[in-house]
């Protein structure tokens, strides 16, 4: 009893000194709260800034309520624990510097990842940033820590005065009220993203990723519940609209010049949904098979998805299918077919599904009248027909057709083959293959192994996304092209080939020139989660928002790696978000 008096360990003294460590604990996040919301205010010149008032104002009140609550959040986990443990004031406080600053310098480094990356730290982002594999790019990013001793001194400089002065500080009374200001933004940052949530304001809910380790809150399911809100036609919406947290795009960076053309070819695009990269055979598909022998075989394509619209979006924009939802919520339209409105081709548009996916309306044909007929692949052959019937010869045109393939199993599939080769020979009979270009693809291909949707999501099997690749023109050598091609290859080829764009490419395209007949070093296959990094040899490098990465050999059996290819990693990021607007 007597040690306890009067050792340094005392009940009062014990009790005073805590008391004093979580006072001044409470000082000292403030602080780093002020400095957190004053780097975390970059942000603003990084993001898509919102059109709207309420858009700019939540931007605000979710910079106080994320930061503050961050910063809080670190203080009650590690500082406020270690009030009890520590007992030299001097340690504790030099241990709450040193993280402190830390925390700051991550922080601060987060804003220049996002500002080239627009993602934010995640263990694989840092080791490609602090060890890639280029020794110089390292050092890039070594800069970035410069600044650490300065915040160190402060931290240092900030933790000394207001351990001096916390008798002072304590009788302010004003800090109680500054923490019931940040209390209140914090949940008025996830009851504001709830409603604009459930009522698609897109300025405030494409902000969901503004700022690192934030998930701000929704009520989708709670208003539902309570019949607040309309299941079926919300997922309508969406599936209309694209995803909410879709960013704005910048599209093309600037406006495109053509040089003069000495003639106006005609193009015949066709897609067949579900259509496999080995489909084109004598014995599956025997007069596609025929024609293939007069025209250029991409062997090694890829689509830019696996769905349809991810397909489209590759084919007709030349971009990466990450961009669909920014295409749909922004009705970007194609430069393509921009250009080919502006040189007054006839088009010609025909749909097996009658268009139902919802790029077509919404982005791609917007504003164009498209035709309602029949569902089914001979409804839409049979209008083509028509169409090259009763077309003015004098005048360029443009034709879509696009067919669907739908099988339970392979025995139905190749079945279905063979009346889409036959419906695709009687397209090719009617068209005037003089000063035509031809092109055959698939938006993706088909898998019957059995998945539920979220699997079928996240597959990225060489049956689902390497799909064949014909393109008939005069200019182009007869043969078969093993390179690697992508669909963003395709509209690059277009523009420079068939309508002398004069722009660097990078102003429209993520893809390259197709018609170079080099093929490419890599390929990107993605969806809005996933990035899927494809190699000449087959082998894929799966990475998506969240940092996770995986690796598949050319079966797609998953094989174990440690370490991904950061190099290649690092130019997938250089790329991928170079249309987002900033």
């Amino acid at each position: 009893m007597m040690w306890f008096k009067k050792g340094t360990f005392s009940g009062k003294q014990y009790r005073d000194e805590t008391s004093q460590k979580i006072s001044w604990g409470h000082w000292f996040a403030f602080f780093n709260i002020i400095i957190a919301i004053l780097i975390g205010a970059r942000y603003a010149f990084l993001i898509d800034w919102p059109d709207t008032l309420g858009g700019k104002l939540y931007f605000f009140v979710s910079l106080f309520g994320h930061f503050s609550f961050s910063v809080f959040a670190i203080y009650l986990l590690v500082i406020f624990p270690l009030s009890f443990i520590v007992k030299n004031h001097r340690t504790f406080r030099g241990l709450t510097v040193i993280l402190s600053t830390i925390c700051t310098t991550l922080l601060l480094f987060d804003t220049e990842v996002f500002h080239r990356f627009n993602l934010h730290l995640s263990s694989v982002v840092w080791n490609l940033l602090v060890n890639p594999e280029n020794g110089e790019m390292s050092r890039d990013w070594q800069i970035f820590f410069a600044p650490m001793p300065m915040i160190l001194l402060v931290q240092m400089l900030f933790s000394r005065w207001s351990w001096e002065k916390l008798r002072s500080l304590e009788r302010q009374k004003w800090l109680k009220k500054v923490g019931i200001f940040f209390t209140l933004t914090f949940i008025a940052t996830h009851l504001i993203y709830a409603w604009a949530d459930a009522y698609v304001y897109r300025p405030i809910t494409m902000q969901r990723s503004n700022f690192p380790l934030s998930y701000p809150m929704t009520a989708r399911s709670f208003l539902e519940k309570h019949g607040l809100l309309d299941g079926e036609q919300y997922t309508q919406k969406l599936e209309r609209e694209g995803r909410l947290d879709a960013l704005k795009i910048d599209y093309p960076k600037n406006k495109l010049s053509f040089a003069p053309m000495a003639e106006k070819p005609n193009v015949l695009i066709i897609t067949v949904s579900g259509l496999r990269y080995d489909a084109i055979s004598n014995g599956k598909m025997p007069k596609l098979a025929e024609f293939a022998t007069s025209s250029t075989q991409f062997t090694h394509h890829y689509s830019s998805g696996n769905t349809n619209s991810a397909g489209l979006v590759g084919l007709f924009y030349g971009l990466n299918a990450n961009y669909t939802d920014s295409i749909l919520s922004n009705h970007t339209p194609s430069v393509l077919i921009e250009k080919l409105r502006a040189e007054k081709y006839q088009f010609g548009l025909f749909s097996a599904t009658n268009f139902k996916e919802s790029l077509f309306r919404q982005a791609l044909f917007r504003g164009m009248k498209l035709p309602q007929s029949k569902l089914g692949n001979e409804s839409a052959v049979k209008n083509f027909n028509k169409f090259m019937m009763a077309r003015k010869t004098n005048e360029a045109w443009f034709a879509y057709l696009n067919l669907e393939l739908q099988a339970k199993n392979e025995a139905e599939y190749d079945r279905t083959l063979g009346q889409i080769d036959r419906l695709i020979e009687d397209v090719l009979v009617n068209t005037p293959l003089n000063n035509t270009v031809v092109i055959i693809t698939a938006e993706h291909g088909v898998t019957f192994n059995e998945m539920n949707e979220k699997e079928r999501f996240n597959y990225f099997g060489r049956d689902e996304i390497q799909v064949p690749l014909l393109v008939y023109w005069k200019d182009l050598p007869v043969g078969i092209v093993e390179g690697l091609t992508s669909h963003t290859d395709v509209l690059p080829a277009l523009m420079m080939n068939l309508f002398n764009v004069q722009n660097p490419l990078n102003d429209y395209s993520q893809g390259r020139n197709l018609f170079e007949l080099k093929g490419d070093d890599w390929v990107l296959v993605s969806n809005y989660r996933w990035n899927v990094l494809i190699q000449p040899n087959g082998m894929q490098y799966h990475i998506d928002r969240k940092g996770n990465y995986k690796k598949f050999d050319r079966t797609y059996q998953e094989q174990s790696s440690k370490r991904p290819p950061l190099g290649l990693f690092l130019d997938v990021f250089k790329r991928e978000n170079s249309f987002f607007e900033k």
